[in-house]
């Protein structure tokens, strides 16, 4: 930042006071210097050395609108920082001066050189300020501490930042600043994309895997009914009631499947069978019948099995003859 400051005539010595804005902030470093720009006129080649002294105000200070003497003394509660300096214009011999302005004379002709010298002062180095408002400086006072026959063209105050860390980087490095923390920028934003692209692949993934599954599940219910209804369409073999042919005039011989044949036991056996005397008569009843029936069937049998050979031997016929009449017996022995 630079202020230029308004040299005032009266008093001693020459000074001059400016207004800082709020561009100074606290707790940051400042390297705070004074450009002062002199003619190298006979009267300050002869001054020599003289004093600079660079005052920094607090908001506090009221400066007055016109000073007939120097500002100094000043309240000491207004002062935040004071330095002085010493300065002296650069010494040249008169050979080397006069061959320097034989040299430079079309330029001092077309006015693009003058005879005079801008000359740099370091009034304080690191210099910071604690924080509050009205520890930061409003106002710059400087004094010229060289008599009045001093002649000075203009003055300045400059204060320059003394970065440290990432700001030092930034401002004295600011392309390859740009370009790292642009290329950072850009692969925290892709790998922060991976990450989100993951997390959202990985919920709705689960999503996909459940429907999946929920239509796996499905499908292979619907296969399960399908093989069940086919395999209830076909028979089963081992379970159809077949008939086997027997010799004429005989009752075929008839397979039941061992379900059916296991409803007729529980029927049996669940059958009631009747009390008493009435009993009796029925199973006696029946046993005749069957007696009658067998005689019948043994009559005609033999009537016409002279004429007629049913190729079945008379082995298997008399065992199924025997059991029927065992089989009538002991149902009539069950009823006496």
């Amino acid at each position: 930042m630079f202020r230029k400051l308004e040299s005032r005539g009266d008093g001693p010595h020459p000074y001059g006071i400016t207004s800082l804005d709020s561009s100074l902030i606290s707790q940051q470093a400042y390297d705070i210097s004074l450009t002062l720009h002199v003619p190298r006129s006979p009267s300050n080649l002869e001054t020599g050395n003289f004093m600079l002294a660079l005052t920094l105000l607090s908001p506090n200070h009221n400066p007055t609108a016109q000073e007939t003497t120097s500002p100094l003394p000043l309240q000491p509660d207004t002062i935040l920082y004071t330095s002085r300096r010493p300065t002296l214009l650069p010494y040249t011999s008169p050979l080397i001066s006069l061959a320097t302005r034989l040299l430079s004379l079309p330029l001092y002709i077309l006015s693009l050189k003058t005879e005079s010298e801008h000359l740099l002062i370091p009034m304080g180095e690191l210099i910071t300020f604690p924080k509050g408002w009205k520890n930061i400086p409003a106002y710059a006072l400087l004094e010229v501490q060289a008599g009045q026959g001093i002649q000075v063209y203009d003055v300045g105050v400059v204060f320059t930042a003394r970065f440290g860390g990432m700001r030092w980087l930034m401002y004295q490095h600011w392309i390859l600043s740009f370009i790292g923390f642009t290329g950072v920028f850009w692969g925290v934003e892709v790998l922060l994309a991976g990450v989100a692209w993951l997390v959202i692949q990985s919920w709705f993934g689960q999503d996909e895997v459940q429907e999946k599954g929920v239509v796996n599940m499905e499908n292979g219910a619907h296969e399960k009914i399908k093989e069940e209804e086919e395999t209830d369409e076909e028979p089963d073999l081992s379970d159809t009631p077949r008939t086997f042919p027997t010799a004429w005039r005989q009752t075929p011989l008839r397979y039941e499947p061992k379900v059916k044949d296991e409803e007729e036991y529980v029927l049996d056996d669940t059958e009631i069978q009747p009390l008493g005397a009435q009993a009796d008569d029925e199973d006696e009843y029946e046993y005749e019948e069957e007696e009658e029936e067998y005689e019948e069937e043994e009559g005609d049998g033999d009537a016409r099995g002279r004429d007629i050979d049913s190729g079945i031997g008379t082995s298997f016929s008399e065992g199924v003859e025997r059991d029927g009449v065992t089989r009538r017996r002991s149902k009539g022995g069950q009823a006496i």
